[in-house]
């Protein structure tokens, strides 16, 4: 499970956390360092100066350059080193960059063939950027395989067991599902006609009664879920409640056995009620900490015994889809 794709957009960091210092983070088992210039331009760069190895993340930023805290050895967002203590002239002496894309929030990497590197290629998280949806997210480390977090989204069945305070509805698992691959994009869907809210629909649209409850997961690479929820009044109630979430899910490989997990979850209706929004960041950030738990023990468990397979649900529709998909552009990419 140490094997990436490579030649796909990843989220490195949240765009505010670009400030006045250059971070480091392992992305894909590359050590980088990301740092905003006063300028606002922004930069990924091997994180190992040409000089002595030294990590670029212990340095500081000099106006749209990152100097080494070693040496002083000053380089640009493109990796050339444009000052060099003792030479008035610096040779041809460069450091590794990636490309960056700044867009939604979030800052995305390239970390393959930089020439393949295509901003109509990103992710599709457009919601995040339009005035009708309204959210918040973060990120979360999890010590799992990025493949692990993936098969969790796209088997929502789990919400009985696992978050019993929030998402569970008994109907969940008595529902069967759909999948289907078109292209490179994998959907799974769940319709529940007819049954009691979960703790956090009733929390968050005001439901009281039931409702029809529909769930539309989709992935695609390099390791990216979006899931759409919708809920309505079930026919005969006398609530007449309509809304629209959407949950997104970026999932970037730091080795092979831990993920620099983004996330953000977004509503269609109440945009200007900034507490329902807090409410709902917290809510999903409890949850996301019980998946941690599981996510981390199955990982645990999978490095203990690799050989062991696990024995397939009716409900692994999708995640056999994922990881057929997954493999082959692997295999293409190898080749």
């Amino acid at each position: 499970m140490s094997k990436f794709l490579n030649n796909y957009w990843y989220v490195a960091a949240n765009s505010e956390e670009l400030k006045d210092r250059p971070i480091a983070r392992i992305i894909l088992g590359n050590p980088i360092v990301l740092f905003r210039g006063k300028s606002g331009k922004i930069g990924a760069l091997d994180d190992r100066c040409a000089h002595r190895l030294t990590p670029l993340s212990l340095g500081r930023i000099d106006g749209d350059q990152l100097e080494c805290g070693y040496h002083g050895w000053t380089y640009d967002c493109a990796g050339k080193c444009v000052r060099l203590p003792g030479l008035e002239t610096p040779q041809k002496i460069t450091v590794k960059s990636f490309p960056l894309v700044e867009k939604w929030g979030w800052v995305f990497i390239w970390m393959g063939d930089p020439d393949k590197a295509d901003n109509n290629t990103l992710p599709d998280f457009h919601v995040m950027g339009e005035d009708k949806w309204v959210g918040d997210g973060g990120m979360l480390r999890v010590e799992a395989h990025c493949d692990l977090i993936r098969d969790n989204l796209l088997d929502l069945t789990h919400a009985k067991y696992t978050h019993k305070q929030t998402l569970a509805t008994e109907d969940v698992d008595r529902v069967p599902v759909t999948a289907e691959r078109v292209g490179d994009l994998v959907r799974v869907k769940r319709v529940m006609k007819n049954i009691q809210p979960s703790p956090f629909f009733a929390r968050a649209v005001g439901y009281t009664q039931n409702i029809i409850h529909r769930q539309t997961t989709e992935f695609t690479p390099g390791c990216n879920i979006v899931i759409r929820l919708r809920g309505n009044s079930s026919p005969g109630t006398s609530e007449n409640l309509k809304n629209g979430f959407r949950v997104l899910n970026a999932m970037t490989p730091e080795t092979g056995t831990s993920t620099h997990y983004f996330w953000w979850l977004g509503r269609d209706y109440n945009q200007e009620n900034t507490s329902l929004t807090q409410w709902m960041k917290d809510a999903n950030a409890r949850t996301f900490l019980e998946d941690k738990t599981v996510l981390e023990g199955q990982q645990r468990n999978i490095t203990s015994q690799p050989t062991q397979q696990p024995v397939p649900s009716p409900a692994d529709k999708g995640l056999t889809l994922a990881a057929k998909l997954t493999e082959e552009l692997l295999q293409g990419e190898a080749e």
